[in-house]
């Protein structure tokens, strides 16, 4: 198994689902929502950007609300990639495009990016408009949004296991992570699923599942973009 990604060394954590970058890139635009401490949702990985690599999830919060994200690898030159988040929305696709020169949890890799919901106009982040947003104070990332797990924790070892995805079975790494408060999560892993390796992710009612991951992803969003300057 490759490295899997744990911020602040040994602990690690996991996203608001409910306020993914899409709509936090948006909602930052009109003032409508907070904004992040981080440009991308973190969680528990590891990070193999292969050019065409996508993998879809269902997603289920503690309410039992349900939502669909995709991550797609659509363009790759030496360190420099480009990564699509997708998710449906009203009737549509919403869509927040990155271009990262490495793992987009170490915000010094996040160069650009790129977003668009359904009936608005597409925008553009520069790195200098990111910088600047993280000083205006807002929220962290995902505001109130509850996360799947704990959001920090120790890391365990259990005994690998092998999961059924698309017909495909997959050998996992198998982990369960403890948080300080009380709260566990455990986590299945596989490198094979492009770009963050992540099979399942449970706790509680909550939960992550690899739907379906596969090659030849191709990019959705497409300009022309609207710079959004940031006094």
């Amino acid at each position: 198994m490759k490295r899997i990604h744990q911020p602040h060394g040994e602990r690690c954590r996991f996203p608001g689902w409910k306020a993914i970058a899409v709509v936090v890139v948006l909602g930052l635009i009109s003032g409508a929502g907070p904004w992040a401490s981080s440009y991308f949702p973190a969680f528990y990985h590891l990070f193999n950007p292969v050019l065409g690599g996508w993998s879809t999830y269902d997603i289920k919060d503690a309410s039992g609300e349900e939502s669909t994200l995709t991550f797609a690898v659509v363009a790759k030159k030496a360190r420099v990639c480009r990564l699509e988040l997708r998710t449906p929305e009203n009737g549509g696709t919403a869509i927040a495009s990155y271009l990262l020169s490495g793992d987009p949890a170490d915000d010094d890799n996040v160069l650009l990016i790129h977003a668009k919901a359904p009936g608005s106009p597409a925008l553009e982040l520069s790195r200098q408009s990111l910088d600047r947003l993280k000083t205006l104070g807002r929220k962290t990332f995902g505001g109130s949004a509850a996360s799947i797990g704990p959001a920090t924790g120790k890391v365990r070892d259990l005994p690998d296991e092998t999961l059924k995805v698309s017909g495909k079975r997959l050998l996992c790494r198998h982990l369960k992570v403890v948080g300080l408060e009380g709260r566990t999560a455990e986590v299945w892993i596989n490198d094979s699923v492009v770009p963050f390796g992540v099979v399942k992710l449970v706790s509680g009612a909550e939960s992550m599942t690899l739907k379906k991951f596969g090659r030849g992803a191709k990019p959705m969003l497409k300009g022309p973009y609207i710079k959004v300057e940031v006094p």
